[in-house]
């Protein structure tokens, strides 16, 4: 696939249109974002199992999941709670998923509080800079 051609995205799309885990699935070009709804901190959470699944899809598809950009988030109240969810790991000895408190996806700044701060203060950032301030 050649970058920055249009048929590149597309054909990555078709190429990964069977992938399946288990749970939400949000697919763009190369993101894909596995998500999960836990409607209260006394709910199992299944997303070990879904990563599972995601890389033995990978496998099966001669993919490799990038471990060192696979990040995992915990959005909303159940951020503020004292909830203890095991950090995901990823099987066969691969490196342990990060669990972070914030992130940029898809050029927009997350935080697991749900604030739109970080991604105004790097858009503010990112402006100023750009008008030479």
């Amino acid at each position: 696939m050649s970058q920055g051609s249009w048929f590149g995205p597309l054909s990555f799309l078709a190429l990964i249109n069977d992938l399946t885990t288990g749970c939400l699935i949000h697919k763009y070009v190369d993101d894909t974002t596995l998500s999960q709804v836990l409607e209260s901190k006394n709910q199992d959470s299944y997303m070990q199992t879904f990563i599972e699944n995601l890389l033995d899809w990978a496998d099966r598809n001669d993919m490799q999941v990038n471990t060192a950009k696979t990040k995992e988030m915990i959005l909303g109240p159940l951020a503020r709670s004292d909830l203890h969810l095991p950090i995901l790991s990823t099987q066969g000895g691969r490196p342990t998923v990060n669990r972070v408190s914030s992130f940029k996806l898809l050029g927009v700044y997350i935080k697991s509080t749900l604030s739109w701060s970080l991604h105004i203060d790097n858009m503010v950032k990112k402006t100023t800079q750009r008008l030479y301030f």
